[in-house]
């Protein structure tokens, strides 16, 4: 292992927080099942008016689920779902809320004197949209594309991407995304998910951006069941031709992930948003096929997670090991995480290469979900049930030898995604 592998920056979710976690300290045989590793949990909500009075006094339920760090690492970039939302307005309802995203200075969030505080925190940007979801940054560090899964107080009718210039940190584009044509939906859906008044709204999830060709970006629409791909200098120009494929997928896509070469892209196929139907397999799509249109696009379907064709895994994130030759997949429902060979998926092979039940401490439920490489050699997965503050958990894993080294505990509560802090800088 790299003698410094970094820090974890993990998204908190309902703890409106983000846990910064010293990854050397994480795998130390004495830490295991502890949160002796979190440096601090800075707070990335601001203060709002909770009772009408016109003063801001409490900090805003934004459900931090998105984490982008600079390759600077000098900022990192924090989806707030529900953005400004107060806990009261969140806990009523966790959809539909204006989309806010948290700048947070990393030397300072390393910085345990700013724990519980808005100390790390340089500003924050509305997105002008409702419920976000997945952020990517462009290949050259200038704009931060963020997803508009949702509108105005429903689970249903996201149909963009918004970019967000960083040095003015100003949305400077709204890229549109297609809806279903022909849809009999006259708008978003009133009802909650799964429910047949879905599918007109693309409703986008996950987002990742191969540097290929200038730039290609691969979004996950889990409102229809299928990936977005666009030229990103066209649509950062403005064009409305953008958009030049859409490859679809088992089900409803949620977490996505680049390969190191960025010749390839793997999406995790969670749930249908218009029936109770939840994913079993991982996809695997060549960037040069999306990006020239082509209808052959996705190269491999990969069922994961259990052996029962018929059981629900509800596949949750991937990503790529640093050499790019294996997929490391969560599994929320299965509750396992599985290691992809992707030449033998490409081939057609059986190439779940070795599946984990790994386990949470004091008998929780492990439902695992956000993935992140550290220090070169570890796999590192969120998990553990929403019970409470502080339930959430990050597992490493060995990537030589497959095996769960430590787990830190405490890292938020239903904590989505999270980002590696590389040393130095």
């Amino acid at each position: 292992m790299s003698s410094s592998p970094g820090h974890l920056i993990v998204s908190g979710r309902w703890d409106n927080c983000v846990a910064i976690v010293d990854v050397a300290t994480a795998v130390l045989p004495e830490n295991d099942a502890t949160s002796k590793a979190i440096v601090s949990r800075p707070r990335v909500t601001p203060d709002v008016d909770s009772d009408g009075d016109g003063l801001a006094d409490a900090p805003a339920n934004g459900q931090p689920v998105g984490v982008a760090v600079d390759r600077a690492r000098r900022q990192a970039y924090v989806v707030n779902h529900s953005g400004p939302a107060t806990s009261k307005a969140a806990d009523a309802y966790q959809h539909g809320h204006p989309g806010l995203v948290t700048v947070v200075d990393l030397d300072r969030a390393l910085d345990p004197a700013h724990d519980g505080t808005l100390g790390a925190v340089s500003g924050f940007i509305a997105t002008g949209r409702t419920g976000p979801v997945g952020a990517a940054l462009t290949p050259d560090g200038a704009t931060l594309l963020v997803n508009c899964g949702e509108a105005e107080g429903s689970e249903d009718g996201g149909d963009e991407v918004t970019a967000i210039d960083l040095a003015s940190r100003q949305v400077v584009r709204r890229i549109p995304l297609s809806e279903t044509a022909g849809h009999p939906a006259p708008g978003p859906s009133r009802h909650d998910s799964p429910h047949a008044s879905f599918g007109r709204y693309p409703n986008p999830t996950g987002i990742v951006i191969s540097p290929l060709r200038g730039g290609v970006v691969f979004v996950g629409n889990g409102g229809m069941s299928d990936v977005s791909v666009f030229d990103l200098q066209a649509a950062l120009a403005g064009d409305r031709g953008a958009e030049i494929n859409r490859v679809p997928i088992e089900t409803g896509p949620f977490g996505l992930a680049c390969s190191p070469d960025g010749t390839l892209v793997a999406v995790a196929a969670r749930e249908s948003m218009s029936e109770p139907y939840e994913g079993r397999t991982i996809s695997i799509i060549d960037v040069a096929r999306a990006a020239a249109g082509g209808k052959d696009a996705e190269v491999a379907r990969v069922r994961i997670g259990s052996d029962d064709p018929g059981e629900a895994t509800r596949p949750f994130a991937v990503a790529f090991t640093p050499d790019g030759k294996r997929i490391v997949a969560s599994c929320f429902r299965s509750n396992t995480i599985s290691f992809v060979d992707v030449a033998d998926a490409i081939a057609g092979r059986p190439a779940e290469a070795l599946r984990l039940h790994p386990q949470a401490p004091h008998g929780a439920i492990a439902r695992p979900r956000g993935i992140a490489m550290a220090g070169g050699r570890l796999a590192c997965v969120i998990g553990g049930a929403k019970t409470g503050p502080k339930s959430s958990l990050v597992w490493f894993i060995d990537l030589e030898t497959g095996r769960i080294l430590s787990c830190v505990t405490g890292v938020g509560n239903e904590s989505y995604f999270m980002d590696v802090i590389p040393s130095g800088g």
